[in-house]
């Protein structure tokens, strides 16, 4: 559809929505899931949660969907693994090219927040003493040598700071596209040394680490582990990092791609997730959980720990104290973590906002997703846009209104945001 038959059949869906701003199938506290498994209905008030000001979230999501910033938007949230808000507004573009109002059951394709779903399991591998993050890759996938590539650990790669962030490209859906990919992987040259530096690994760290958790599964499939690992134990039916099921609403998103199988993150471990905004939350609150998913330890607090610390801490405080700009990110295993640094450059890309809550983690996916959590305050929340804002200045501005709106709303959250009305 062109634009304006877009704004057209947006106009159409808010006024087919009585009673509901912006066309909005909205709810300050959602109803209990189907299958009764997860996140029951709560009242913002009975978690610490001001209505009113979390009233301010939903009212600036629905004024930008009605000025035309996005087709369509959802902010869901849970504290204490109970659901507070759920708000879906506006439309996405189906697989086939259709526009559809926005709700709960659509499978959003979630980009990077792959990454965060893959460290997981990797985590997971890792707790099991199948990996060990501090030995050179090639222990695991010996054809990954050469060109300064032998220095390369696990733990660069889970924290962007392999050296490799340019190289790769093209779809992993296929067991031979996966093949070939790694190829390029394996004959690419180092950029900077390993750890010297971080720098955002679009598709290359999170994909060898998928491989050499393979290599030590007996070569099973990215998709197979996950699930088994963690999609199965909590629930989490609808991701996969196959192509989605014609029969389930899936959201396209262009100009990211218009084919899901010709798309370069499909299949990709850092990218090709695709998964409702409940399952994003299943992940989440396993972790801010504290790693049990309805009474089944699924996490040891040890390897917890290990994923939300910043790895490159001391190099950010020594560096901060010289008057200096880091160049090392405050990433954790596979997951951004707010951390102590006065500043966190990406936390407003990131969902972040402007808290500065130490435990804070989360990830994002290009221009239209993130999904953050906080132990701390036992806080989940995802946002999701359902097309691609004009810029990347526009996307970072929506990311960074909602996160602030959303965590001013927290009762004792310290949050005080410019212009939330």
């Amino acid at each position: 559809m062109a634009t304006i038959e877009r704004r057209e059949f947006l106009k159409l869906v808010l006024t087919a929505a009585a009673g509901t701003a912006a066309g909005c199938v909205g709810r300050t506290h959602a109803p209990l899931a189907a299958n009764g498994e997860s996140f029951p209905a709560i009242e913002p008030a009975s978690v610490h949660v001001d209505p009113a000001k979390l009233a301010k979230a939903l009212k600036f999501i629905d004024r930008e969907v009605q000025a035309g910033s996005i087709p369509g938007a959802a902010l869901v949230a849970t504290r204490r693994g109970r659901k507070f808000v759920e708000h879906y507004c506006g439309c996405y573009r189906d697989l086939d090219g259709t526009d559809r109002p926005f709700t709960p059951s659509v499978a959003n394709p979630l980009f990077s927040f792959s990454k965060g779903i893959s460290a997981t399991v990797a985590v997971m591998a890792h707790q099991d003493g199948l990996i060990d993050y501090d030995v050179p890759v090639s222990t695991y996938v010996p054809e990954f040598t050469g060109g300064g590539k032998d220095s390369i650990t696990l733990r660069h790669l889970l924290t962007h700071s392999a050296g490799i962030p340019s190289a790769g490209g093209g779809p992993a859906l296929t067991e031979e596209q996966w093949r070939e990919f790694l190829k390029t992987l394996c004959a690419a040259a180092m950029e900077w040394p390993a750890g010297s530096r971080t720098a955002y690994h679009g598709v290359s760290g999170m994909f060898v680490v998928a491989e050499a958790v393979r290599r030590v599964s007996g070569m099973k499939p990215w998709n197979v582990i996950c699930r088994e690992r963690l999609f199965e134990p909590i629930g989490a039916q609808t991701l996969s990092f196959a192509e989605p099921v014609p029969t389930h609403p899936a959201a396209a998103l262009p100009p990211y791609f218009s084919n899901v199988a010709k798309s370069g993150l499909a299949g990709h471990p850092a990218g090709g997730c695709f998964g409702t905004v409940d399952d994003m939350l299943r992940v989440l609150n396993l972790i801010v959980g504290g790693g049990v998913w309805q009474g089944r330890r699924l996490l040891n607090a040890d390897a917890l720990k290990e994923m939300l610390s910043v790895q490159y801490a001391g190099q950010i405080a020594e560096a901060t104290a010289k008057g200096r700009d880091p160049v090392h990110e405050s990433w954790g295993l596979g997951w951004l973590v707010r951390g102590t640094a006065p500043k966190c450059p990406a936390g407003h890309w990131f969902g972040f906002g402007d808290s500065t809550s130490p435990t804070l983690f989360g990830h994002a996916g290009v221009d239209t997703i993130y999904g953050d959590g906080d132990p701390a305050r036992q806080l989940a929340y995802v946002f999701v846009m359902t097309g691609k804002p004009r810029d990347a200045g526009e996307s970072t501005r929506l990311r960074r209104e909602v996160s602030n709106r959303l965590q001013a709303a927290l009762e004792g959250s310290g949050m005080q945001g410019t212009s939330l009305e």
